[in-house]
């Protein structure tokens, strides 16, 4: 087990970002509170679970940390879905994949390619 010094100097901004998430205050709060503040940063520490950005940093060939956050499950639970609508669709067509964050729209406007004196008659009208 690292000192908590040793991780405050080699990991202080993953600590600071598991403390302000998971407790609402900084790093610099609970150094201030003294030997109280210490204990309970060794007790935080300790305790963390596998998701946190401290343990992540700490373990990086444990996958379980990105396992056990709510962006894979959700991630699982669409591919649920998708496969769920695609057995349940008639063959040859293809169900439409739950909407993800990031995805982009497949959605086409239009038919084709717009002639451009047309499109220049279009743009001007407005």
């Amino acid at each position: 087990m690292m000192s908590l010094a040793l991780v405050i100097e080699h990991h202080a901004h993953a600590l600071e970002y598991d403390l302000m998430t998971r407790t609402g205050r900084t790093l610099a709060e609970y150094v201030g509170m003294g030997a109280a503040g210490l204990v309970a940063l060794v007790s935080f520490i300790i305790h963390l679970t596998p998701d946190s950005v401290l343990y992540r940093e700490t373990h990086p060939r444990d996958d379980l940390g990105m396992w056990s956050t709510t962006v894979k499950t959700n991630a699982i639970l669409a591919d649920i879905y998708d496969a769920f609508a695609q057995s349940h669709t008639k063959k040859g067509r293809k169900a439409k994949p739950y909407p993800r964050p990031n995805a982009k729209d497949a959605r086409t406007i239009g038919r084709g390619a717009i002639r451009v004196r047309d499109f220049e008659q279009w743009w001007e009208s407005g």
